[in-house]
């Protein structure tokens, strides 16, 4: 299986010579991009800039904002990591540039290791507070278990983001992620009444950030855990969620929680460690008891809690949720005898 995946490079410590040729040729993407949204084709020809990066730009951005900065859109085939591993960085990279025949070569520190092989993809260059990243996009050919020790369980939910069922015991991930989301909803709603446009994109770009550090926290715990258990990664699927969400306030929350980028975290980071991740549809799942069955509205005294109309039986709404989509797995998987190639026995 080809996976692929994005290592976050910054450009570390680049000579004065370097961070010119870079910053001009950053500079002169942006200005190409202005007079493209402006429609001047015809001045935006005699913009110095590496010609791949105009047909790059060309090809990728259909619509341009002449107020937003555009990263550069680097072709694979321009460009070049080998590893050094000398004093300054592990990692250099040649980055091509109008001003310098054949590119410039600079240090880069990547959020992770290389693989040791590995082909490299489209990738960007964009800069931030003064300083130059790479998000180098790579592709791996990897093989994925076909056998299996036990299934990790996800249900993804509204009040806790990620409940794990692992071994016969819960555990809650995300539970941060409604708080942030409704603080900064709120910190929004307060700067909208005093006209703090400005403002409200700061913290809403701010709040991206922080949810995506929290989401790739949750994914890699849970992808950890899965490899130490030599687990199959089970996800309820959430197609249609969102056109299930009644209610203004219900809806709001919905579609306001990153379920989508959750799933693909935990799904790029799986296939790269070579463990395969399956959907199953988790309809009623919510509403079905794990311990009798018997499916209908709970008796609920609360919205995380779930009691059971026919049996009596209390547990937390989440985690029967989770035990249902197991359950449901299980009982597919079986009826299809599949069971004992997915799962192999654990003696």
């Amino acid at each position: 299986m080809l996976v692929s995946k994005t290592i976050k490079c910054r450009i570390f410590k680049p000579t004065k010579c370097k961070y010119n040729f870079l910053n001009q040729e950053y500079r002169n993407f942006q200005e190409f991009m202005k007079l493209e949204s402006n429609d001047l084709d015809f001045l935006s020809d005699k913009v110095l800039i590496y010609s791949v990066y105009k047909q790059e730009a060309t090809r990728f951005y259909k619509r341009i904002n002449s107020k937003k900065e555009y990263p550069i859109s680097v072709r694979k085939d321009c460009l070049k990591i080998k590893e050094v591993n000398n004093k300054l960085a592990k990692y250099w990279i040649r980055i091509p540039v109008k001003a310098k025949r054949g590119g410039i070569w600079l240090a880069i520190k990547p959020h992770q290791e290389f693989p040791k092989v590995f082909e490299i993809c489209e990738s960007k260059l964009l800069k931030k507070n003064n300083n130059f990243y790479v998000y180098v996009t790579i592709k791996k050919e990897i093989e994925i278990k076909k056998s299996y020790s036990s299934i990790l369980a996800i249900d993804i939910g509204e009040k806790v983001l990620a409940t794990v069922l692992l071994n016969g015991r819960p555990i809650f991930c995300g539970r941060e992620i409604r708080g942030i989301r409704r603080h900064y909803a709120w910190l929004r709603k307060r700067l909208g009444e005093r006209k703090l446009l400005k403002v409200i994109k700061r913290i809403s770009d701010k709040e991206k950030r922080i949810v995506n550090l929290k989401l790739h926290e949750i994914s890699k715990q849970i992808v950890s855990l899965a490899y130490q258990h030599n687990s199959l990664i089970l996800l309820g699927d959430l197609k249609g969620i969102r056109k299930l969400a009644k209610g203004k306030r219900f809806n709001r929350i919905i579609n306001s929680m990153p379920y989508l980028k959750l799933t693909q975290f935990i799904t790029y980071k799986a296939n790269w460690q070579g463990i395969q991740v399956m959907r199953i549809n988790e309809k009623e799942t919510s509403k079905t008891c794990s311990k009798c069955g018997y499916e209908g509205k709970s008796n609920r005294k609360n919205q995380g809690l779930f009691i059971c109309k026919n049996c009596g039986y209390q547990v937390n709404a989440d985690f029967n949720g989770v035990k249902n989509i197991k359950k449901r797995f299980e009982d597919y998987m079986s009826s299809n005898g599949a069971l004992v190639q997915a799962l192999k026995s654990r003696d």
